[in-house]
């Protein structure tokens, strides 16, 4: 079967609509959260790269690939593993896989034993699976697979899905386990397929609905609304994973030979990079929500020249402060969980899941000097909490979790309210301590305390020890007191706490 180029039939397409396009830069500054950075194919630079800049267009540059050249990339996808972006370059049966790290330290060539390379054109990538897939373009056309360590590959099956010159970029979805393409089949109508990830075949996707017909030119997943997003042209159509399909209103996006899309659920934005502005900055790429709410991205200096197939790395978006909670068999002992974070979004090719947590923590609102683990021991009394900063390649973020009170060691003692005792006996006490609060009681003893009446007919015990009382742990000591043989009638006796607050319980003692 011969294929014709996608990318030369649709883009003369997509030149020949006409579009409406309003800059909506306070709707933009507005919907930004987080530091956020644009990564792009420049398809027509002199040389053909991969650049970068903030969300907002400022700063960013060119990466490093070293001795490799890039030559008409098409398709982007992150991992997040080695942070290195995956594209494709070449011309023809030359094309290759590029593996760009983004520490600046060049690229490399990526190949699989048992993965064809085939006039590769698109990337995408199984964070879940740590897999790699892309679209061979060459022979019959198909789905290539290799583990992102290289190690394997092979071909996926297709088996009840279109493959007919497929284009450029395809769309992973982990969660539900498929992969997504558009196929520009010479004469016919564009085809949305999908095959599945455990290579059990595949199928084509029902699109009545809508007016957008697929092209090659881009297409995402969005899991939680249980639907796809492809361009058409210089529209956006949308497939539900169920069947049938519709239009998305580009609204006041700025719209112009797109090519390549990225969506954030988070903020239900899908980008775009506008193709056909050559090397014009002003609106290099364009953005709309799924409420029509839109506008265009200028790039103030890094190089521009046919932009597309945008990825976006953001820094961690919190989405729920962390909690701290309490050992069951030691109230004192606190422990941090991370928080909420959005996670990545592979199939819409947003990443800004953390890397890693680092936590600190507070006593009445001042941070204690190391305490920078995510659990913590509570030696005093105070209102404790813990904040998380969490970090990925973009930037940091953090939360703070709502603040626990930690209540000083206080014992509470309990022992029955009377006992009977004949002269020149002892009468035993069992006195019960609970400690209401959450320090631990390191020192804390048990102590009788006789009325001065009883001097020379009642003889008090030694203090008893209570050991190490956990907060809110209960202990119990035998407290004896003598009954001299001259004693007789009532007296009170009062247990007090030592070496720790606490409140005394009473008794009497009735001898005769």
């Amino acid at each position: 079967m011969n294929f014709v180029s996608a990318r030369g039939d649709r883009r003369l397409l997509a030149s020949g609509f006409a579009f409406l396009a309003l800059v909506a830069l306070l709707a933009f500054a507005a919907r930004a959260q987080a530091v956020e950075t644009l990564y792009w194919d420049n398809y027509g630079g002199s040389p053909d790269n991969v650049s970068f800049a903030g969300i907002d267009g400022s700063g960013g540059g060119t990466l490093n690939t070293g001795a490799l050249v890039v030559n008409n990339p098409e398709g982007l996808a992150y991992d997040t593993v080695t942070n290195r972006l995956f594209t494709t370059s070449g011309t023809g049966p030359e094309r290759q896989i590029l593996a760009i790290n983004l520490d600046g330290s060049g690229a490399s060539s990526f190949t699989a034993p048992g993965a064809p390379i085939e006039a590769p054109e698109g990337v995408a990538i199984d964070p879940v699976s740590r897999t790699i897939y892309w679209i061979n373009t060459g022979g019959e056309g198909s789905i290539a697979w290799a583990n992102l360590d290289g190690s394997i590959g092979g071909v996926l099956s297709t088996a009840g899905a279109t493959v007919d010159n497929p284009c450029c970029r395809p769309a992973v979805d982990p969660a539900g386990g498929r992969i997504y393409w558009t196929n520009f089949p010479s004469g016919g109508n564009g085809v949305v397929s999908y095959a599945n990830l455990n290579n059990t075949g595949g199928g084509d996707l029902n699109l009545t609905g809508t007016t957008v017909e697929p092209g090659g030119e881009g297409i995402v997943v969005d899991d939680a609304a249980g639907r796809l997003y492809y361009l058409g042209g210089n529209a956006i159509g949308f497939a539900n994973l169920n069947g049938s399909g519709g239009d998305v209103s580009v609204g006041t996006g700025v719209i112009n030979g797109p090519w390549g899309l990225a969506f954030d659920p988070t903020s239900s934005t899908i980008y775009w990079g506008n193709e056909s502005n050559g090397e014009e900055r002003t609106n290099a790429f364009g953005f709309v929500n799924l409420a029509g709410v839109g506008g265009g991205i200028s790039i103030a200096t890094a190089p521009i020249a046919n932009p597309q197939d945008p990825v976006i790395l953001k820094s961690p978006t919190g989405t729920g402060a962390p909690v701290v909670t309490r050992s069951a068999k030691a109230r004192s002992q606190l422990t941090c969980s991370t928080g909420g974070w959005a996670a990545d979004y592979p199939g819409g090719f947003v990443y800004q899941a953390p890397r890693t947590f680092a936590y600190q923590w507070t006593r009445n609102g001042s941070a204690i000097a190391g305490a920078t683990g995510s659990t913590f021991s509570a030696k005093s009394a105070g209102s404790y909490g813990c904040g998380v900063t969490a970090t990925n390649q973009t930037g940091s973020a953090a939360q703070t979790s709502a603040p626990v009170k930690v209540k000083a060691a206080k014992l509470k003692l309990s022992t029955k309210k009377k006992a009977g005792a004949a002269p020149g006996q002892a009468v035993s006490f069992r006195v019960k301590a609970t400690n209401q609060g959450d320090i631990q009681a390191k020192k804390a003893k048990v102590c009788a305390k006789l009325p001065k009446s009883a001097k020379g007919e009642l003889k008090a015990p030694k203090c008893k020890s209570l050991g190490k009382l956990k907060g809110r742990g209960k202990k119990s000591v035998t407290l004896k007191i003598g009954v001299l043989p001259s004693a007789g009638g009532t007296y009170k006796v009062t247990f007090q706490v030592k070496g720790a607050p606490g409140k005394a319980a009473k008794s009497r003692i009735v001898v005769g």
